[in-house]
């Protein structure tokens, strides 16, 4: 059975590669790979979403910054993964602004929502870290490994996750899947949770 990490890693393939063709063109020794930013103070400067702000690559020479993006969407290896009983629909999407959407099966209560919340805000945290740097398919060397940014709100009854992955590896879907399908069986169902490409209205 193919995991969520599987079925996810051409989406990150992707994005690595754009990365590699972009610091080709600003050339070695100058390109930095996954750098950041401080403030007139030497504070590290913040992404909107509180998470340290973090390029995808910078020119030492000139300290001009460079974002990547995909011209369309890449395909997952497959569309849908289960995960103990929790299913995951993956359509495609872009690994540098992929949109996770998990659907409660009604409308949660306040402290469910809180909690799914918690959960999707502390994994994004670790990865930031390189929690799961090296980790799989898709090592980050000479890549950080760490997710940029993670934006997660309630919209009706889908608890949304917007999301900068950067460099982080697939292998983190696989911890996370899991964490999903626990919080569904013990403490308030999820109908199925979608990772794709962001929708209109989430732009």
């Amino acid at each position: 059975m193919i995991t969520l990490a599987q079925a996810l890693f051409p989406l990150h393939r992707g994005y690595l590669r754009r990365l590699d063709e972009m610091a080709g063109r600003v050339g070695e020794p100058a390109v930095l790979r996954g750098p950041t930013t401080r403030d007139p103070s030497q504070k590290l400067v913040r992404h909107e979403s509180g998470f340290v702000l973090r390029f995808d690559l910078a020119d030492a020479r000139s300290g001009e910054t460079f974002e990547v993006h995909g011209a369309r969407p890449d395909e997952p290896a497959e569309r849908e993964v289960r995960v103990g009983a929790l299913q995951f629909l993956l359509e495609p999407g872009n690994w540098e602004e992929l949109t996770l959407r998990c659907v409660f099966g009604g409308a949660p209560a306040e402290e469910d929502a809180a909690a799914l919340a918690e959960l999707l805000h502390g994994w994004a945290v670790l990865a930031a870290h390189g929690g799961f740097a090296g980790r799989g398919e898709g090592a980050p060397a000479p890549w950080t490994g760490r997710l940029h940014s993670a934006l997660v709100r309630l919209d009706g009854s889908e608890m949304v996750a917007e999301l900068d992955l950067g460099t982080c590896p697939p292998a983190a879907f696989d911890a996370l899947g899991e964490a999903l399908a626990a919080f569904s069986a013990d403490r308030a169902p999820l109908s199925r949770v979608v990772i794709g490409a962001a929708r209109r209205e989430d732009s």
